[in-house]
């Protein structure tokens, strides 16, 4: 059937442009996961338990908001589209709220604590007012599983430049002023740049969410309004594509892995190594070699498919981090292969994760007949937030009432915490996502056969 319908492909430059979103979503994404912890308790002065409660609580919002974005965005036809208004029009705002978070007017700690709530959560719902659209046209781009792989590898490809300035945020944030004017001169240099980038990356996808299109992907018929009953109906069809659910499962173990990790990377160079000015040389590395494993996707997935290269990389980060949860008090070139070793394998990992959403998606609409492009991304985006809320502040909420102190000597028990909780912690959520995608049925071939006769059915309506 996959060879007998000629399935949609995107152009290489627009997929280049598209590439640039990657950018955009990982500039404040990457660097909040690693410094924002840090930066609350140790520059902006909350204590642990608020910084905690704020992560967490932070996601009832998002449980709110995140579904109401998808299930609005799946309805949406304009002349620009179906998703790019909201990149084009979002991506100011959400480059404003980047810059408030890290802003850090002089206040009483009571002042502080209601700022910080309130400048966070504001990006929060900036943020997935654009993230989750702009995910979404990914899914317009292309019908073929393999290229989708190719689509995702672009823009995973440019989250590399975020991380090189993930790396290097402590030397410009002395750059910019150092002390609190450094960060908050930071969050300006990162808020121009998401809402630039964004821009350009709707470039790359004017020719693929039109309004043409926007109109054939949009569920139901433009004439049909449809009821609150109707709408919920809809998102109870897209939550019992099973498929879906394991993969978004994958992705909340992944992030709270990926978040822990960075999380705890400060204080542990901080207070274990006492050595801080080592965070700009291994994360510059390991950036380095994660791009490396994010241009090898295209080569797995003509060897092993998306779903058998996910669990054999994602089965790879463990080896590292429990070889280092073994090592004491490690040299600077051990972490450094270490956490190169991690950022390799774990890259190809994300990149697979995110080739998949578009085979869900399809897999829905030819299960239940909804169509439920945006919906589904807004799950994904749910449970990446979910994801950085728990490892930002689960381990932060351990260490504090172990004792931990900001900018003093730790004891023994926060030390040993952090150890943990840096290098053993993630490898229960490594497995746990290695079980997800175990019970994932949708392989590429599966995935060209839907796809092709989604493509059919269209083609038949078009006719009628």
């Amino acid at each position: 059937m996959a060879e007998q319908v000629q399935l949609k492909k995107a152009r290489l430059v627009d997929m280049i442009l598209y590439g640039f979103g990657g950018i955009g979503a990982n500039i404040p994404f990457i660097f909040m996961g690693a410094y924002l912890s840090f930066f609350y308790t140790d520059i902006f002065g909350l204590a642990p338990a608020i910084v905690s409660a704020l992560m967490l609580g932070s996601k009832i919002v998002d449980a709110v908001i995140d579904p109401f974005i998808g299930a609005l965005a799946d309805r949406v036809v304009t002349k620009f589209g179906k998703f790019r208004p909201f990149v084009m029009f979002g991506a100011p705002v959400m480059g404003l709220s980047i810059f408030m978070v890290f802003s850090t007017p002089d206040l009483d700690p009571n002042a502080k604590v209601l700022y910080a709530c309130a400048a966070y959560i504001f990006y929060v719902v900036a943020s997935s007012f654009v993230v989750i659209p702009n995910n979404s046209i990914a899914n317009l781009m292309s019908a073929d599983p393999k290229q989708r792989a190719t689509v995702q590898t672009f823009k995973q490809g440019m989250a590399a430049i975020p991380q090189f300035m993930s790396a290097m945020a402590l030397p410009l944030v002395d750059l910019l002023g150092g002390g609190t004017a450094g960060w908050s001169n930071y969050g300006i240099v990162m808020g121009i740049a998401t809402c630039v980038v964004f821009w350009i990356c709707t470039m790359g996808s004017k020719n693929y969410d039109t309004y043409e299109l926007a109109r054939e992907e949009t569920t139901g018929d433009k004439s049909e309004r449809k009821s609150a009953g109707d709408v919920v109906r809809d998102i109870a069809k897209t939550f019992k594509n099973k498929e879906m659910l394991l993969l978004i499962g994958a992705f909340c173990t992944e992030m709270t892995c990926f978040t822990l990790q960075n999380t705890m990377n400060m204080y542990y160079f901080t207070y274990v190594l006492g050595h801080k000015d080592w965070v700009a040389t291994v994360s510059s590395v390991g950036v380095i070699v994660g791009i490396i494993g994010t241009i090898t996707v295209p080569f797995f997935t003509r060897v092993w498919g998306k779903k058998r290269s996910f669990q054999v990389f994602v089965a790879l980060t463990i080896l590292p981090n429990l070889l280092m949860l073994f090592v004491p008090s490690p040299e600077l070139a051990l972490i450094t292969v270490a956490m190169s070793s991690y950022s390799f394998t774990s890259r190809i990992v994300i990149v697979f994760a995110w080739s998949m959403i578009p085979d869900v998606v399809d897999y829905g609409e030819y299960t239940t007949g909804v169509r439920s492009n945006g919906l589904t991304q807004a799950s994904v985006q749910l449970m990446n937030q979910l994801g950085q809320a728990l490892g930002g502040s689960i381990p932060v909420m351990i260490i504090g009432a172990l004792g931990y102190v900001a900018n003093q000597a730790q004891t023994p028990e926060v030390l040993g915490a952090i150890v943990a909780l840096r290098w053993g912690v993630p490898c229960v959520f490594n497995l746990i996502s290695f079980i997800f995608i175990r019970f994932y049925g949708l392989t590429d071939e599966r995935a060209a056969e839907i796809g092709a006769k989604l493509q059919e059915r269209r083609i038949e309506a078009r006719s009628e």
